[in-house]
């Protein structure tokens, strides 16, 4: 079996995976069946048939369905029957895929084999390195998220008093409840906002070179509950189709699909920037819009 590279797919738009596999290799099965019959006998009369059904992308994997019948003149023989059964997942089907890719020319377009931005255009299937972040409204609601379970924690405030409690213990925890129940508004209102829409854009920072940038489309029904805290602040490998090209001087929302996208960037940057302000704990948002040159990618998959 020839070597192939080990990637770990760590988020796999599965249709896509599908019908490239199926389309570059003429077809596609996620699983095979051995069968083998073997019958001895001092004299028999053979017939054996066989099915090819399995893609040249699969060949290394699964041997083909052969089916074997035989008859004999005999009644003493012996039989032995052995079936094997193996499959494909979904991740093994990328990394055979990747393999196939990556070897063969005139498939990816890959930034760190020298191709000029102005190679790509829409349409263009390419392969990116580089450090992937979220969207500045899917940070900020993690970050209210972790202010709600610290303010928990703060053991320096009193509990609630009772309905029958003297006056001066509800008004002391007037503040923090009605902090808590601010927190908890904005954060439903971005939760919401994001849900209203089937993608969720993340701004991946390219290697190479260091002033190019793109926005990785990601479906949500393809994420599964810890995909972006896996892909958070870590390098990856990113391929998929280029679905815009974005010119120096130009720019696009970072979540555009998003409501969030419809204010001034100017009033975000700076809601923003008071919230990463705070002294007591450090917030890192991505900027609200994505400048130009860089490209709008709906990915394949997303690997270590």
């Amino acid at each position: 079996m020839a070597e192939v590279s080990l990637i770990h797919p760590i988020y796999l738009d599965v249709p896509m995976l599908v019908s490239f596999a199926a389309a570059t290799q003429g077809g596609l099965s996620f699983g095979s069946e051995i069968t083998k019959e073997t019958k001895q006998s001092s004299s028999t009369d053979t017939k054996i048939s066989g099915k090819m059904g399995i893609s040249n992308l699969f060949s290394s994997l699964f041997a083909a369905s052969v089916i074997a019948d035989a008859s004999s003149e005999r009644s003493d023989e012996g039989k032995q029957l052995r079936r094997e059964s193996k499959a494909h997942t979904e991740a093994s089907i990328a990394i055979l895929l990747y393999d196939h890719l990556r070897k063969e020319d005139g498939y990816l377009l890959k930034r760190d084999k020298g191709v000029a931005f102005s190679m790509i255009e829409a349409g263009s299937l390419v392969e990116l390195s580089g450090v992937l972040k979220k969207n500045a409204i899917d940070a900020v609601i993690d970050y209210l998220d972790a202010v709600n379970i610290l303010s928990s924690l703060d053991t320096s405030q009193p509990a609630p008093t009772r309905s029958g409690s003297k006056g001066n213990g509800r008004n002391r925890q007037a503040e923090p409840a009605g902090l808590n129940r601010q927190l908890s508004q904005m954060r439903k209102a971005f939760d919401d906002d994001r849900k209203r829409t089937p993608i969720s854009n993340t701004l991946l920072e390219c290697d190479d070179p260091a002033d190019f940038n793109a926005v990785i489309t990601l479906r949500t029904e393809y994420l599964r509950d810890l995909t972006l805290s896996e892909l958070h602040n870590n390098s990856v490998r990113v391929v998929g189709k280029v679905t815009r090209v974005v010119s120096k001087g130009d720019s696009i929302s970072a979540f555009e699909n998003y409501g969030m996208a419809l204010l001034n960037p100017v009033v975000l940057r700076e809601a923003f920037d008071k919230i990463a302000s705070s002294e007591d704990i450090v917030a890192d948002f991505t900027d609200v819009v994505v400048a130009g040159p860089c490209i709008q990618v709906l990915p394949l998959m997303v690997f270590v």
